[in-house]
């Protein structure tokens, strides 16, 4: 049973008379448990008060790391990522704001979501102080535990979901990590054949498995980068580059993979910026190859001075996207057809490539003027070199 505490002071919450004695076993010692229950931190000078905690937060599986102070909760953070922290306000030497504070500069916590305890009003102005540093909510002292455990709780399951997606992106990033060996290995292989092959059916063969590869490696390419938006922005490298130039480039590869030209590019006024050519000739790439693949007729690829941004529109004629499917266009696995080649990325990964830039991305089509896709890149990117 819950009980408030004697003492005054913001150390005035609840003591557990009794804990069940498994419970302190478990964290006497502020030690992980060989299992996978997320970690708990709770910071309070009061041993009373963290005593309590253990026993209120024994039903949802999870280990919880005691701090006495706020030193020792940064201690803590700086070597493993907690699901909540739970934080005093009012401490010797630290009090919880500044504590906060300090958390949020370091890599493992600086977005694990907090909620302060009190047992005092404080000025509104402190609490605005800490917005943007994932502050997720204050709990007023004396503690009503079904509030706080269901606080924790909801967060702790948000923390567990995450960290599911992040596992499944490791996998994937792993996969397609491992793929590119072989694939390497025939590209290669393939490129020998094409230079030493004489007749023509040989060469077409040749040249069907070398597109073959490339659908292949981009397909790979795709899954690596939809890992790795899994975890943040993709990262670019920008350096003075003329965006003219890179469309060229790429028109002139995506040309190999059809039997018929059916490219033509546009381009006009100045083309020079800040971007990362690499990212940018992979995600026109996308956009030209979504366009021949999906689309009929001409695909037209035009680059436009449009001042302070450079525009790269791709459009292709044939059947319009449903206005349905293209509310959803730029999610991940998702495709203009039902029926496709590809899994589904191109489009994802061509916005987390502008987004990148700080640019945007949007897409119009119908019946009448066919579908555009435009990337719209601010020359100077936000993104430092």
């Amino acid at each position: 049973m819950l009980y408030k505490s004697a003492g005054g002071g913001d150390g005035a919450g609840f003591v557990e008379i009794s804990p069940p004695a498994g419970v302190r076993a478990n964290v006497a010692n502020n030690r992980p448990s060989a299992t996978d229950n997320p970690a708990v931190l709770a910071v309070d000078d009061r041993p009373a008060n963290l005593i309590a905690l253990e026993a209120l937060f024994e039903p949802l599986n999870v280990q919880l790391f005691k701090a006495t102070s706020g030193r020792e909760a940064l201690r803590l953070a700086g070597e493993r990522r907690f699901a909540v922290a739970l934080v005093d306000v009012v401490m010797p030497e630290m009090d919880g704001f500044e504590t906060v504070r300090r958390l949020r500069e370091l890599p493992l916590s600086a977005l694990t979501p907090v909620i302060l305890l009190t047992a005092f009003e404080f000025d509104p102005r402190q609490i605005e102080s800490l917005q943007g540093t994932a502050l997720v909510d204050y709990v007023a002292k004396p503690l009503p535990p079904g509030l706080l455990r269901g606080k924790v709780e909801a967060l702790v399951s948000l923390y567990r979901f995450r960290e599911a997606l992040a596992a499944k992106d490791r996998d994937i990033a792993m996969l397609a990590h491992d793929l590119q060996t072989p694939l390497a290995s025939i590209s290669a292989g393939t490129d020998l054949l094409l230079r030493a092959a004489d007749a023509e059916r040989t060469r077409n063969v040749a040249l069907r498995v070398v597109q073959s590869v490339f659908r292949m490696s981009s397909m790979v390419s795709d899954l690596t980068d939809y890992a790795r938006a899994g975890q943040g922005p993709i990262p670019v490298r920008v350096r003075p580059v003329d965006l003219g130039q890179i469309v060229e480039q790429v028109a002139g590869e995506c040309r190999q993979l059809e039997p018929v030209d059916r490219i033509r590019v546009e381009n006009s006024g100045d083309l020079r910026g800040q971007w990362d050519p690499d990212r940018l000739s992979q995600a026109i790439t996308n956009a030209v190859v979504n366009a021949l693949r999906y689309g009929e007729g001409e695909v037209r690829v035009r680059v436009r001075d449009a001042g302070a941004v450079v525009n790269v529109s791709v459009h292709n004629g044939g059947p319009p996207i449903r206005a349905d499917q293209l509310a959803s266009i730029f999610e991940p696995f998702q495709r203009a057809t039902e029926v496709g080649k590809g899994l589904g990325l191109g489009l994802f990964i061509v916005r987390a490539i502008v987004d990148a830039h700080g640019g945007v991305v949007d897409i119009s089509s119908s019946a009448e003027a066919g579908t555009t896709l435009v990337l719209r890149l601010p020359r100077q990117s936000a993104v430092s070199p």
